[in-house]
């Protein structure tokens, strides 16, 4: 079985990216191949020469969902049969690619704990348990609303890449919850476990943190749900009611302030303790405004 680690460098991961290395090195087992896209990082062959991995290298720049289509294209060309999703600002359970090849031998999608970590984390926090038990399958009902497959936490065989890869676009910023959502459509097998886990750190460069409330995260949580509906609505009729609501939103809280100071006061204050990805960026009248 081709195994292949896929992931994407950048200047704000470098901080963190002997230890994301490391944990590869540490992998119980040791077969696989390290896709890495770099993504503007200077000098990156002398950053990775002295770990003891398979490494295949690509420069390649642009907007992060194009970058992602494109590794997951170079994947499927080097004939890998499966695909371990992994971000180099997080580290990985030593078991991690070993629980994933075992897994997908039965199973087309697998996403795995996340483990919260950060600067400001006093203690690890478990962030799935709480909602998704040992081979829980995933419906695409599951993830309607809010993302729990994040491109550090999940695995994939490559028969079960969505065939409308090409169609994400390049600019939308949620690329994981629009690809998995593509692929659950599509009738893939997906479960839970939690017999290995992502170390998914929580900084100030973060992309996407579920976790944070400030008002340019939450008004970008907007627009990532808009955007999002508004994909995935060209596919499946169900989602045009939502897609409206939040075309709708987008618009009032980018013109009314006084909406826009309500809408994220009501966000931060209605918000789960353990939200999933975009879970807390509601309709104003799920919120009662």
């Amino acid at each position: 079985m081709n195994i292949a680690l896929l992931s994407v460098i950048h200047p704000n991961a470098l901080p963190y990216f002997n230890e994301f290395l490391n944990s590869l090195v540490d992998q119980t087992c040791k077969d696989f191949t390290l896709f890495l896209l770099n993504d503007g990082v200077s000098n990156i062959e002398e950053k990775i020469h002295k770990f003891d991995l398979n490494i295949l290298l690509k420069n390649l720049s642009g907007m992060p969902s194009a970058i992602r289509k494109a590794g997951i294209e170079w994947v499927l060309l080097q004939g890998a049969d499966i695909i371990i999703f992994t971000d180099t600002d997080d580290y990985f359970m030593d078991n991690r690619v070993e629980v994933s090849k075992s897994m997908l031998s039965s199973y087309d999608i697998i996403f795995n704990e996340l483990i919260i970590i950060g600067e400001n984390i006093r203690q690890p926090i478990l962030m799935l348990e709480q909602r998704f038990k040992e081979d829980t399958e995933l419906s695409i009902d599951n993830i309607k609303y809010s993302n729990c497959m994040g491109l550090s936490n999940t695995a994939i065989n490559t028969k079960s890449v969505t065939k409308s890869l090409s169609q994400i676009p390049d600019d939308i910023i949620a690329f994981d919850w629009a690809f998995f959502s593509l692929c659950l459509h599509e009738g893939t097998k997906t479960v839970f476990t939690n017999k290995t886990a992502t170390y998914y750190r929580q900084y100030e460069n973060n992309i996407s943190s579920p976790q944070s409330f400030s008002e340019d995260q939450i008004l970008r949580g907007v627009q990532v749900k808009r955007d999002h509906y508004r994909f995935v609505s060209r596919f499946f009729n169900k989602y045009e009611s939502i897609t409206n609501e939040f075309d709708k939103l987008f618009e009032r809280v980018n013109t009314d302030t006084t909406l826009r100071v309500k809408y994220c006061h009501e966000v931060k204050n209605q918000a789960p303790k353990l939200p999933l990805w975009w879970e807390s960026i509601k309709t104003l009248e799920e919120l009662g405004l």
